[in-house]
């Protein structure tokens, strides 16, 4: 029984979502994942490119599990806008099929952090307990949700070209 509830508080955590959480970067020596303040602008068009880097930022950066993942040096750039399709849309469930859909593409250096002093043999030191993938690629789409927010999930779209481990998380 007690190694149930130790399981399901893990569970807990792992899905708790980070926006939640201040100060939960500290735990990794790095800042706290971003929040978007609010989802809702622009009531009409696409997002502007500050907008889509925050968007894109409050869906990607997280906690779970064993880490901590973050995005710096965020470049990201917003197509023609096209309707819903229910083939390549199907996945969001939130989405709201009568708006149109923007494809988004980008860069950034992506941080997967551990806790400095955790994993075991392979201890990370404090300030060198992240892995960083720099100029990786990305795409997503940003749609508006049934409830009016936007919503700019993306994924990585090819191999990390460089990874450097042991460096410094970002602050």
């Amino acid at each position: 029984m007690k190694k149930l509830l130790l399981s399901i508080c893990a569970f807990a955590f792992w899905i708790t979502p980070a926006h939640s959480q201040n100060g939960v970067g500290r735990q990794y020596d790095t800042r706290d994942p971003f929040v978007c303040k609010s989802t809702k602008a622009p009531a009409r068009g696409a997002p502007s490119p500050s907008q889509l880097i925050d968007y894109v930022k409050c869906k990607s950066e997280k906690i779970g599990g064993c880490c901590i993942w973050l995005m710096e040096n965020v470049h990201v750039e917003v197509g023609k806008s096209r309707p819903f399709s229910s083939w390549s849309d199907v996945g969001n469930q939130d989405i709201d099929n009568s708006q149109p859909v923007y494809p988004i593409r980008g860069t950034n250096d992506a941080y997967q952090c551990s806790p400095p002093g955790s994993s075991g043999g392979n201890v990370p030191a404090k300030g060198k307990n992240c892995w960083v993938t720099r100029a990786a690629a990305f795409e997503g789409i940003c749609y508006k949700t049934t409830f009016g927010d936007r919503s700019c999930p993306v994924h990585g779209t090819a191999a990390p070209k460089t990874v450097q481990t042991d460096m410094p998380p970002p602050k």
